[in-house]
This record gives structure tokens, C-alpha cells and sequence, in this order.
């Protein structure tokens, strides 16, 4: 089926132009193209989940991280964290959680991680080079997404779960501490730790 890589719409075969804007069609969508969120009109990634912006949710199987019984409408545009209907608070059309409703966003540089912090950044290079994204743990925006006995004054890096497997053996080829290496669950945003067989929180792997 060909698209446009400008409207993103499928069409059927037969068609060289996008009968809306004309433009040249192509076999399939560059995973790299953008489109405009629906809420806030801002141009975002194609291939992303919920909008940076505002922090709206665009699919139905990610879950509440306060009531990981009930879908997320929303991530918390401070520190990520998913929020349903309940416990979610719009303010000027964006998504916030309850801890950073109250709070004035910090300016992405101005976030600042503590000095013994050059270990978390080594870390995150060394994982980098084998294709594992990752970011430093910063105490100020991920302790409310903490599940379990997390002791934050030993995390360092956050792992996305879809790369645990692979960082559990880099950790185990250097030593290092599991309590230095937390990883987040994509389907309801807690981070948990890795002795822990999944997400404790919705029970995702």
C-alpha cells in the first residue's frame, strides 16, 4: 500500500499522488517523519507514543501508574510518569502528575545531578556503545516513579524495560551494583529494580 509522507495516510494501490496535498507517494512511512499532535498542534516524532509536549497518550494499552488497573491518558510532562483521568491534572492543555502539578517545570538545562554523578554519565556511555538507551537517575524528578525498596541515594541509571536483558549482562561483565541499574517499565512508567522479575507495579515484563 503506498502513503504520503506528508499526511501519513495509506492509500490503495494505483495511486502516485496524495489526492489531499499532491505529494508524491512511497512505499512506506520513514520511521523519522513527524505529524502534529491533535491536543497542543505541536510538530512531534511519527513513531511516538504519546505527545512531549503536552504529555497526551495516542494508544490504549499503557496503564495508570497510580491505578495500574485503568489506562494512562496522559504522561506527566515533568518526570514521564503516566497518569489516568483520576489522578491526572491538565493545566494550560498539558499533563501533569500530582507531585509537579504544583511545581514549575524545570528547564531541561537546568536540571542538575549530583557531582558523583561523572559514574552515572560513564555508565550511560559505556551502554550507549553497545545500543542500550538510558538516562541518569535524578533524584528531583524520578523519585515518584520509585516502586518497591529502591534506595535512591545508590541509583544511577534508568534502563528502559525493553533493554533489561541486555543491560543485566553488561552489568555483569563490569560488577556493577544492581542498586546502581533501575529500569522503567514502558507500559505504566515505574521504575523498579532489577531484582525484581517484572514491572511490581501492572506486572509487565
Amino acid at each position: 500500500m503506498p502513503f504520503c509522507p506528508e499526511c501519513e495516510c495509506e492509500y490503495a494501490p494505483g495511486l502516485d499522488k496524495c489526492p489531499i496535498c499532491a505529494t508524491s507517494l512511497v512505499d512506506a512511512l520513514n520511521e523519522e517523519s513527524t505529524w502534529v499532535c491533535d491536543e497542543c498542534k505541536a510538530e512531534i516524532p511519527g513513531d511516538t507514543d504519546s505527545c512531549p509536549v503536552c504529555g497526551t497518550v495516542f494508544i490504549d494499552n499503557l496503564r495508570c501508574l497510580t491505578h495500574p488497573a485503568g489506562p494512562a491518558h496522559g504522561r506527566c510532562i515533568v518526570c514521564g510518569q503516566h497518569v489516568c483521568a483520576e489522578c491526572g491534572i491538565r493545566r494550560l492543555g498539558r499533563y501533569f502528575c500530582e507531585r509537579h502539578s504544583v511545581e514549575e517545570e524545570p528547564a531541561e538545562e537546568e536540571i542538575l545531578y549530583r557531582a558523583e554523578d561523572r559514574e552515572a554519565l560513564n555508565y550511560r556511555r559505556y551502554l550507549a556503545e553497545q545500543g542500550v538507551e538510558c538516562r541518569v537517575f535524578s533524584a528531583d524528578q524520578d523519585t515518584g516513579l520509585l516502586i518497591g525498596k529502591n534506595p535512591i541515594e545508590t541509583a544511577r541509571i534508568i534502563v528502559p524495560s525493553k533493554h533489561r536483558e541486555r543491560a543485566r549482562k553488561w552489568m555483569a561483565s563490569r560488577s556493577v551494583d544492581d542498586g546502581h541499574v533501575l529500569f522503567q517499565c514502558e507500559r505504566c512508567s515505574a521504575v523498579n529494580g532489577f531484582d525484581a522479575g517484572g514491572c511490581a507495579n501492572c506486572g509487565g515484563s
